[in-house]
């Protein structure tokens, strides 16, 4: 009984949620905007991207939301071989706060440090210390 009462919920509390999915993977991004393929629909939700292959253990992996003001919160890109390309903050689409980029064998290359899209420090992980 437990169990279909929990199953109920779930499911209830799972079609109530506004926030849609995406795959980055069906999506094109024109001016800053993702948007749908064929449709041209601009998406707001969660972002993710599909694996087919690569060394990544997750196939589906989180990118970063999109709410009405545009892109917000933490973001993640993806080498095509899984492994993390950058990763950093949006505020209503500007970066903002640090981003770490790392080469396609997964060597932190730079940390740069935005204040409302602007590089205000720049890094550069293969010539000093960024631990």
């Amino acid at each position: 009984m437990i169990n279909r009462i929990t199953l109920l919920l779930f499911i209830s509390l799972s079609f109530s949620s506004n926030q849609k999915i995406f795959f980055i993977n069906h999506l094109v991004e024109k001016k800053g905007v993702l948007m749908r393929l064929i449709t041209n629909e601009v998406v707001i939700g969660d972002i993710y991207r599909y694996f087919k292959k690569g060394n990544i253990k997750s196939k589906k992996v989180f990118i970063g939301t999109i709410t009405t003001e545009g892109k917000n919160g933490n973001w993640i890109r993806w080498w095509d071989n899984g492994r993390k390309k950058s990763e950093g903050r949006y505020l209503n689409s500007v970066k903002d706060g640090l981003w770490t980029e790392w080469t396609e064998l997964g060597d932190k290359y730079s940390e740069l440090l935005y204040k409302n899209g602007s590089i205000i420090q720049l890094k550069n992980c293969l010539l000093e210390n960024c631990d």
